[in-house]
């Protein structure tokens, strides 16, 4: 039975980075869920590779999603059911605390929780670096702050990583847990 691995952090804590350096390494280990979108694309993301670019109203009450969400901005966010099961490889996955609880109770096994944490400066920075607006930087660090809650994850397995560490720690910590 292969994990699904979900990579949980505030904005800009590399998340999809990780992902994205996981899948690529090794990518008959690892693959990445490609979740759904109604916004743009951004500079060199391509469709069904990054993101499923869809237009707003696919997300409007679709059963077919799970773990959707309406971003400060006015996107949404989520992800297909059928892409959370019958997997090959272990699965990639981003999402807030408190999806976990939800995807357990969709019947997913073998959850491990990523946890990856990050400082306030280090988030501007990045934000500014992937080329967020000041207004989309302080709507994502008011968005951070209101979904801060503890959530306990049970038995479920979890890797504590920060931001700062090297890509290579990260990824040997990850694959000390598949």
């Amino acid at each position: 039975m292969k994990n699904l691995l979900v990579f949980i952090g505030e904005s800009g804590s590399g998340k999809t980075t990780l992902i994205t350096e996981l899948s690529g390494r090794y990518p008959e280990q690892f693959k990445k869920v490609v979740t759904c979108t109604s916004r743009p694309a951004r500079a060199g993301e391509i469709d069904a590779v990054d993101y499923h670019f869809l237009p707003e109203e696919y997300f409007i009450c679709n059963p077919n999603l799970v773990l959707t969400k309406r971003t400060a901005d006015g996107f949404y966010y989520g992800t297909r059911k059928l892409d959370l099961f019958h997997a090959t490889r272990n699965l990639l996955l981003t999402s807030r605390p408190t999806g976990v609880s939800k995807l357990v109770s969709l019947g997913c096994r073998n959850i491990v929780v990523v946890r990856i944490s990050i400082g306030e400066k280090l988030k501007i920075r990045r934000m500014r670096q992937r080329g967020d607006t000041d207004k989309i930087i302080s709507d994502r660090l008011l968005s951070d702050t209101r979904n801060q809650t503890v959530v306990d994850f049970g038995k479920i397995p979890v890797v504590d990583l920060h931001a700062e560490q090297k890509i290579e720690d990260k990824i040997k910590l990850v694959l000390q847990t598949c």
